[in-house]
């Protein structure tokens, strides 16, 4: 399948562009990492909310991309490597999890709505761009991406717990098919995914002192697994218990079926929206909507430039981070955080790109 995708796109260069004319027109190499927790630091996310009592929050979610891109007039061509991790909870789930994670006892008479869906990929690709001028101001750019999957977490876990004096009362009810059961500790098993993802950029010069950007990614996405390990289970009351301490125990008796089937995984769509007011030739006032799955974050900036080096802040108001970046014609840098101290940090945004001009 590799072979067979490498084949079609080094036809569609060769299709566009003579044997003689095949030199690139600059090489651009770009490392881009995003993530971002509602409900605690993203360092304590990833090791399983232990520490301080979780905030209430509802999203936590993490994007990694490293790539290469050619230029060839109107085409650009790319190789690349990603991992994307997406969870979405209710304030409950986040809540019981922190106490079972730090063994902490389940207060009484307490009712929690259980709901969490994760989606999870770890894949390599090739992209497939060109661009279009449609007028004068108005330019945009549409990739075609291919994704080979080697990782995956898709499904959700759902229903009720509720704690009594005397007792608790629960039902659960799981649906995922995966790569590694984070869940269950089924053996884990080789999983194959192949699909597309389709990307848009719109830039447009509105006036002499107003130009926006919008920017699309995975607005549209298709990636098959066949014979994907999956589990389907329901967990009553029979299967949690309390310690002596009143802690939580899950020791579950899994009623339900493992097994394997052909399953379709869709990635989160990401949406930019820019504006810039110019003040002058060389500054300007910025405001930029960037959406996760629907949740918004929206930022007010400045930026600036000289003949070579152009740089830019802004304020996150959802997450309280700042932005900084400082941009060569070769070379450019970003940073966005909440914290000083990365550890504590819930916003951490990082960019690295450089550019060979041939």
């Amino acid at each position: 399948m590799r072979l067979q995708v490498l084949t079609l796109i080094g036809l569609s260069i060769l299709s566009t562009n003579s044997l003689a004319d095949l030199k690139p027109e600059f090489l651009e190499l770009q490392l881009e990492s995003l993530s971002y927790s509602s409900i605690a630091s993203i360092d304590q996310t990833i090791h399983d909310l232990e520490g301080k009592p979780v905030k209430h929050g509802n999203i936590a979610f993490t994007h990694n991309q490293l790539e290469a891109t050619v230029t060839k007039n109107e085409f650009e061509y790319s190789l690349f490597q990603r991992y994307d991790y997406f969870l979405e909870f209710n304030n409950d789930t986040a809540e019981l999890a922190y106490l079972l994670r730090n063994d902490i006892p389940i207060p009484a008479n307490r009712h929690y709505k259980v709901y969490i869906k994760p989606n999870h990929i770890r894949a390599w690709g090739l992209g497939l761009a060109r661009k279009i001028e449609i007028t004068p101001t108005l330019k945009s750019k549409v990739r075609a991406n291919y994704l080979r999957a080697d990782k995956t977490t898709d499904g959700y876990l759902k229903g009720r717990f509720q704690s009594l004096d005397d007792g608790y009362q629960a039902q659960l009810h799981l649906d995922y098919g995966y790569s590694r059961d984070t869940l269950l500790d089924r053996k884990e098993e080789d999983s194959d995914g192949h699909g597309v993802s389709l990307d848009f950029d719109v830039e447009w010069q509105a006036s002499e002192n107003i130009s926006l950007g919008l920017q699309g990614r995975d607005v549209f996405s298709y990636i098959k697994f066949k014979d994907l390990t999956y589990t389907q289970a329901d967990a009553d009351t029979n299967t949690i218990s309390f310690d002596s301490n009143g802690a939580i125990d899950t020791k579950p008796t899994v009623s339900g079926i493992e097994g394997y089937r052909n399953q379709t995984q869709r990635l989160v769509h990401r949406y930019t929206l820019n504006g810039l007011y110019s003040l002058s030739e060389s500054s300007g006032i910025t405001g930029q909507v960037f959406s996760y799955n629907k949740f918004i974050f929206s930022r007010l900036g400045y930026s600036s430039k000289s003949q070579h080096i152009a740089w830019h802040a802004d304020y996150d108001f959802r997450s309280k981070a700042i932005g900084v970046k400082i941009g060569h014609p070769l070379m450019s840098f970003s940073v966005r955080s909440d914290s000083l101290k990365w550890e504590r940090a819930q916003m951490l945004e990082f960019s690295l790109s450089s550019r060979v001009n041939f």
